[in-house]
């Protein structure tokens, strides 16, 4: 779709329209983006006719309204005249054509035999223990699932410059966030609803985020209370926070975390609408109440067009949430406030302007707006644009300690992992997590010895080659 040639040539003079290959909300605002006024659409028509008839046809505009609509809003675009050229980013990788969805998961899809040897085999552990419903829910992505396999296969296009002849007879990973001293640069992402993939939930994962000595993120939709967590051992807890339309139940939420000893609270603000994430809506994904809430809000919602957890996030979310809300959060709490969910050079000035501790770079596990850049190929732009005056931390398709080690090369204080942990906790609970997290910590290990770096400090820009550098010095 290169509308960009035709909107150059007419500068303006006449309207432009577009057709071909829409097949998306997110394409038609990409058209839009690009200069056209309108998109057309064809064979999607006809195919609903086809299907349906009439009402096939109304459901098929009906779906790409509601997917631009949502596109918008995730876009930060409240009308067609806020959607501007910015808003698209083209890369090399995302002109390639998209491999099935099948093949994220190809790596895994065998039957595992013994004990697994790194953490991809933990998903495929977790698919077999799981019922199909809950690892869809932890497993997929929004719509096409673009970015989703992208946040792990930007990684691959990273490659190492090592150097030889260093004293790594001692390896050190530790490091410290906000203060607090952990054993390597890696944190444990909020996620949610962990007794759906172990029974003993958010307990055993905090109990293992303890014994690794590193820090657990708690999330807002926990199956767990705060305070519960609180209690099971003695971990480094920051709380994520949602902000609800009802700020009242936001704001008590952040006062029990403070009360209990959580010691920072990561604000999500990629969230003011609910991710579209189809394989949940086919499989009528339904949200138990949540021990959070409880007394407070119901998780109970009669939503008859699929997901019952995007019905539920459709009436608490609160798509209002704005830049001057960062003083309101933190007129009620004295916890330095992360912001996670950053993607933009703009958005990170404006969050140092803002005044917050530090920024996670994080497109929400490719869960919220499919064809955002993976997360590793744009972190370089927001550490730019933060100039070391605030920590930056990574969010998004670590799956080795060659990837953890990358994302500290390319300037992050540490990362996070997500579904890793997840994975680990359904196939072996809090012995699983404690796995996962060990073995990122040897394969970095190994990669900081065989890079030569003897410690956290020691791992540069210089250690690392992207897919930019590999292309430009090829002309």
């Amino acid at each position: 779709m290169d509308c960009r040639l035709f909107m150059l040539a007419v500068g303006g003079k006449v309207p432009v329209l577009f057709y071909g290959g829409v097949r998306r909300g997110t394409d038609v605002l990409k058209a839009l983006a690009l200069g056209a006024q309108a998109v057309l659409v064809g064979r999607p028509v006809i195919y609903g006719l086809a299907a349906k008839g009439e009402y096939g046809v109304k459901r098929v505009i009906e779906m790409l309204k509601d997917e631009l609509e949502q596109t918008m809003a995730l876009s930060g675009c409240p009308n067609v005249k806020d959607i501007a050229r910015s808003h698209s980013l083209e890369t090399a990788s995302s002109t390639r054509s998209l491999e099935s969805n099948t093949s994220i998961n190809a790596h895994v899809s065998r039957k595992m035999e013994g004990e697994p040897v790194n953490v991809n085999e933990f998903q495929e552990l977790a698919r077999q223990a799981l019922p199909k419903m809950y690892y869809d829910f932890y497993n997929g992505g929004a719509e096409d699932q673009y970015t989703l396999k992208e946040n792990v296969e930007a990684f691959c296009r990273i490659t190492f410059r090592p150097r030889i002849l260093v004293d790594v007879s001692r390896i050190d990973m530790s490091t410290t966030v906000l203060g607090y001293k952990i054993s390597a640069p890696i944190m444990i992402a909020p996620t949610s609803m962990h007794k759906l993939a172990h029974p003993e939930g958010e307990n055993a994962t905090a109990k293992a985020a303890a014994a690794s000595n590193t820090i657990m993120v708690l999330s807002t939709m926990s199956s767990c209370s705060i305070e519960e967590v609180a209690s099971s051992c003695n971990a480094i807890r920051f709380f994520q926070l949602y902000v609800y339309k009802r700020r009242d139940l936001s704001a008590q939420l952040v006062q029990r975390a403070e009360k209990n000893g959580y010691k920072a609270i990561v604000l999500t603000v990629d969230a003011p609408m609910h991710g579209r994430r189809e394989a949940d809506i086919k499989n009528k994904m339904i949200v138990p109440q949540l021990k959070n809430f409880e007394g407070l809000l119901s998780a109970e919602v009669d939503y008859e067009e699929g997901s019952n957890f995007e019905g539920f996030a459709k009436g608490v979310l609160d798509s209002s949430l704005c830049w001057k809300d960062i003083g309101w959060l933190r007129s009620i709490t004295n916890l330095p406030i992360l912001i996670k969910g950053v993607l933009t050079r703009e958005d990170a000035i404006k969050a140092v302007e803002v005044g917050v501790a530090g920024i996670v770079v994080s497109n929400h596990g490719a869960r919220q707006l499919d064809y955002t850049p993976a997360t590793i190929a744009i972190l370089e732009e927001i550490i730019h644009a933060v100039g070391g005056k605030i920590p930056v931390f990574f969010d998004g398709g670590v799956r080795r300690g060659t990837d953890v080690f990358k994302a500290l090369a390319l300037g992050a204080q540490a990362v996070l992992i997500g579904r890793p942990v997840v994975y680990g906790l359904a196939a072996k609970g809090e012995y699983g997590v404690k796995r996962v997290v060990q073995m990122l910590k040897d394969e970095l290990e190994l990669t900081m010895a065989l890079s030569g770096c003897p410690s956290v400090k020691d791992i540069t820009r210089s250690h690392v080659r992207t897919e930019r550098e590999r292309l430009h010095s090829m002309l």
